[in-house]
């Protein structure tokens, strides 16, 4: 076969994609979404006070979305583009990586089948652990490479860093380090990382990185240990043993589909001249990309056969950064510029249909959303009964996660969220002040109308004797006045 002359600036087309991806996954949400997601809230609302671990996540995530709040002036936008970048970040370690393993043109394709994922596009609009994991686990796989085959104490550094912070991220990363280490343990050539200083200056920051936040568990009771394990449980049930992992590949598979299908246009087509010659594979790189691509995967399954865990579809999210270098590792498509052009057509229209899609779905929404949630207007309600009684900022909003954040992060006041009404949600809440200071408890429809709830109530009024009578407003959903409306209870804890 004959290989074409012409050459491709590889570099200024993946920069391309990069600032291209980052401009539309960026504008689409803030143009189109009139409310924040339900995790960017929780982040802000945890960010307001920074702490060394959450009830919920060790603390990575609310302190980005407190830097971006504090740098977009106290808006929601710049936290769209904080998802984005995380995205960009993973993008390019995927890049660098497959530029390693692949020819150059070949790399680039392994990073921009990828817009085919939801995991890169719609699912990472929310800025939350997930989103975040995307650039840490794609970072710390390359840094780990780098330091086995490079053998710079930067590199191992590096590694260390990123594998710390995509901890301190979530949990859920341990699975995939251990994927790490077992590609370590059973490859002759990695296996020498053992025996190197690298090592032992990766393990040294990582554990720096982490001890804080260990320190914290036990000072609060292992509260996030304690959720995550109350996210995996299930009723005991042989059948939740193959269920719950057969459904977690179910979706998995569903989700990597779409960007197998952008590639179908490198199968057909004149396949010569041929734009860069086929790179040779050693078996060092497929064995990586064997550990990195499908141990994570793999192991939560079998996490989930063994234990019976729950398991959902969103965790898989950083799952697949590497499979497209994967797949043309042992693929190897002949490119030429007939299947290259077909390749990036298809890119393109499917680019511009996902945005596209997802602007009209929510211009034109027929039910209820997150996006279009009443938050700004309910805040402003409740900011408004507040100050007609006391010139005082509004320091607390106590309630239900979702209200009390949507309250908190659209008041001018910003008050600080005293999550379920929980000391062990809120840790950094001390009711002395509260009481003090004075608070907005908040309720909606679902603590209001059932025995819990009221339950609740009483269990309040107990609590905080001085807390005022309810109040009741009912709130239209944006841009859809025919929805059944948004119902809301407050009443005022008044300052002492």
């Amino acid at each position: 076969m004959s290989t074409a002359t012409h050459s491709i600036d590889v570099r200024k087309w993946f920069l391309l994609f990069i600032i291209l991806h980052v401009f539309a996954w960026s504008l689409a949400p803030i143009l189109f979404r009139l409310n924040l997601p339900m995790d960017a809230l929780e982040g802000a609302s945890w960010g307001h006070q920074l702490q060394w671990g959450y009830d919920k996540n060790p603390f990575l995530n609310a302190w980005l979305t407190r830097l971006a709040v504090v740098l977009g002036g106290g808006r929601g936008g710049l936290i769209y583009v904080f998802s984005q970048l995380s995205v960009a970040a993973c993008f390019w370690a995927v890049w660098r990586l497959a530029g390693k393993i692949l020819s150059p043109l070949t790399a680039l394709i392994a990073v921009l089948m990828l817009e085919g994922l939801q995991y890169y596009n719609f699912h990472a609009i929310d800025f939350n652990d997930n989103t975040l994991e995307l650039s840490l686990w794609a970072l710390t796989a390359w840094f780990f490479y780098q330091a086995l085959t490079d053998k710079k104490i930067f590199s191992w550094c590096l590694t260390g860093v990123c594998a710390a912070l995509g901890m301190m991220a979530k949990y859920y990363t341990g699975v995939f380090l251990f994927s790490l280490i077992m590609f370590a343990l059973t490859d002759r050539r990695a296996r020498q990382a053992f025996f190197s200083k690298g090592l032992l200056v990766a393990l040294f920051v990582f554990t720096v990185i982490v001890t804080p936040h260990l320190v914290w568990l036990f000072d609060h009771d292992f509260v996030t240990i304690k959720y995550v394990g109350a996210r995996v449980d299930a009723a005991p049930s042989l059948w939740n043993h193959l269920f719950y992992p057969s459904q977690f590949l179910w979706q998995q598979f569903e989700v990597v589909l779409p960007g197998f299908i952008l590639l179908l246009p490198l199968c057909f087509g004149q396949s010569t001249p041929l734009l860069e010659k086929t790179a040779k594979i050693s078996v060092f790189n497929k064995r990586f990309l064997n550990y990195v691509v499908w141990g994570p995967l793999l192991l939560t399954a079998l996490l989930s056969l063994c234990f019976g865990f729950k398991l959902r579809a969103g965790w898989g999210q950083p799952l697949f950064a590497f499979i497209g270098v994967w797949l043309l590792a042992y693929w190897r498509p002949a490119l030429s510029w007939n299947r290259l052009r077909a390749f990036v057509i298809v890119l393109v229209l499917f680019g511009v249909a996902a945005v596209s899609g997802y602007g009209v779905a929510l211009m034109r929404a027929q039910s209820e959303s997150s996006a279009l949630f009443p938050g700004k207007q309910i805040a402003a309600k409740i900011q408004q009964d507040w100050h007609a009684h006391y010139a005082a900022p509004l320091a607390y909003v106590a309630g239900p996660r979702w209200l009390a954040n949507n309250v908190a992060f659209y008041s001018d006041d910003k008050p600080a969220v005293y999550m379920e009404w929980n000391p062990a949600a809120s840790a950094w809440i001390h009711e002395a002040d509260l009481n003090k200071r004075g608070a907005v408890f908040v309720w909606d429809s679902h603590d209001m109308h059932n025995t819990v709830g009221s339950e609740a109530l009483s269990v309040l009024r107990v609590r905080f004797p001085r807390l005022g009578a309810i109040q009741h407003a009912q709130f239209h959903w944006q841009r859809n006045a025919k929805l059944p409306r948004v119902d809301v209870w407050w009443a005022v804890l008044p300052p002492a």
